[in-house]
């Protein structure tokens, strides 16, 4: 949210660029979510094969995985300072929020639904529904978790790294997550999330309208 200054015609204005720091702003906003949707080179991963953009997420625990298809806290590389992109320097990069400098790039901070996919809820709707029924899906939604925190464990690097690829990102109706595909890595073997949690039977196809699927039922 920008402030907007009524009954003056003063304008802040960025002393170097000479332009209303508003604007600059907006700019580099702007700059920055479009480096969230470009390629992002990554050599220590194998990538899938797709010409979609490819972009490497890291999260600090296994507990980040909140449930099925969600993981919380996810840091995504979107600028690597090996690769500049002209016309924009470093100095222009201004730190919004959900954006970090760290020594290797600029990382977006976010949380991330898995797309195409729905699984059961750790916090279920009650509605006119049994004990037995709740308690169903919430043991389901246990498991889910569990499933997707084992891909990732096993995706680690030795050295404890917990990360994965993420392809199509994009922005969810919910502020501060993106839905995006994720794809963990074995022995060198790709496998998309979405896809195993459904041969597992973890998940359904979503198409992110009406949730119709009943978690709960026998």
């Amino acid at each position: 949210m920008f402030l907007k200054v009524v009954g003056t015609r003063r304008r802040a204005v960025d002393a170097k660029h000479g332009m209303p720091r508003a604007i600059l702003r907006k700019i580099t906003l702007a700059f920055l979510l479009c480096l969230l949707f470009a390629a992002c080179e990554t050599s220590d991963v194998l990538l899938p094969e797709s010409s979609a953009p490819i972009y490497y997420g890291t999260i600090d625990n296994i507990d980040d995985v909140y449930d099925g298809d969600t993981i919380q806290d996810v840091a995504i590389l979107i600028y690597p300072f090996h690769s500049p992109t002209p016309g924009m320097s470093e100095a222009q990069l201004t730190l919004w929020p959900g954006i970090e400098r760290r020594v290797d790039g600029i990382y977006s901070i976010t949380n991330i639904r898995i797309a195409g996919v729905d699984t059961p809820e750790k916090r279920p709707i009650r509605g006119d529904r049994t004990e037995i029924s709740i308690q169903r899906e919430k043991e389901r939604a246990e498991a889910a978790t569990d499933f997707l925190k084992q891909l990732l464990l096993d995706n680690s690097k030795d050295d404890g790294t917990l990360g994965f690829v993420i392809q199509n990102p994009a922005l969810d109706k919910y502020a501060g997550r993106i839905i995006a595909d994720v794809i963990c890595f074995k022995d060198g073997v790709s496998t998309d999330v979405a896809e195993a949690l459904i041969e597992a039977g973890h998940a359904v196809i979503y198409d992110g309208g009406t949730k119709t699927h009943d978690w709960g039922a026998e």
